[in-house]
């Protein structure tokens, strides 16, 4: 599986653990500009394959995407982390989580959507305005990927045995939080909050969302 060079942020005090920090679908790692700084750690913020200043590709799935994040890691010798994924970004997140436990000391997924048991309708999405930052061909992609009935990803919570943070959103358009509830309930040491806000709830939420992961990251 050949991984794509990603381009990143960094920023922060240099510290023991840095955080990495991944966006979700259509976003780029401008999306953390408003948190990162507030967390008090080392923070790295990569472009996903498709998105911001990353290459584009003719292939995209959520298993490449973990692998670049992994050769990411790799690159700059980190052997520690606390991870941290926004909604696509958390289900890559939990994807390098589960591929080498050892790495993350601490996961933290927001409005992410647990794999479907029943199969669901996705509609193709119109893709509209001249200012985006992402290749179009991904989101269709990405989109069926998130949504595709996957027995073996519940039957393999249990993996993932780090202190687990999942942050909801009240009034998530996208993600039913009851599923999260259901996600939080199976993982050996999950815990779950839900915030005053849709399915981004670091951008609609900030202060919140940073108050709840910097103190389970920081614990």
């Amino acid at each position: 599986m050949d991984a794509l060079p990603l381009a990143w942020k960094e920023g922060g005090p240099p510290g023991d653990v840095p955080v990495v920090l991944i966006h979700g679908l259509t976003g780029t790692s401008g999306t953390w500009d408003r948190i990162a700084p507030f967390l008090g750690r080392h923070w790295l913020a990569p472009d996903m394959r498709g998105h911001g200043a990353s290459p584009r590709h003719a292939d995209y799935s959520l298993d490449l995407m973990a692998a670049d994040t992994l050769a990411f890691l790799d690159a700059r010798g980190l052997t520690k982390i606390d991870l941290v994924g926004h909604s696509m970004g958390g289900r890559v997140a939990l994807l390098v989580a589960r591929e080498r436990p050892g790495l993350v000391r601490r996961l933290v997924l927001e409005d992410s959507f647990p794999a479907p048991h029943e199969p669901q309708v996705v509609e193709p999405t119109v893709v509209t305005g001249d200012e985006i930052d992402h290749d179009p061909a991904v989101v269709d992609v990405i989109r069926a990927g998130v949504r595709e009935v996957d027995p073996a990803w519940w039957a393999r919570l249990g993996e993932l045995t780090m202190p687990v943070l999942v942050v909801g959103g009240a009034y998530s358009e996208l993600v039913p939080q009851e599923a999260l509830a259901e996600f939080t309930a199976a993982l050996p040491d999950g815990r779950r909050v839900v915030l005053d806000a849709g399915h981004s709830v670091h951008a609609e939420e900030p202060d919140g969302f940073v108050k709840e992961v910097a103190a389970f990251l920081n614990r």
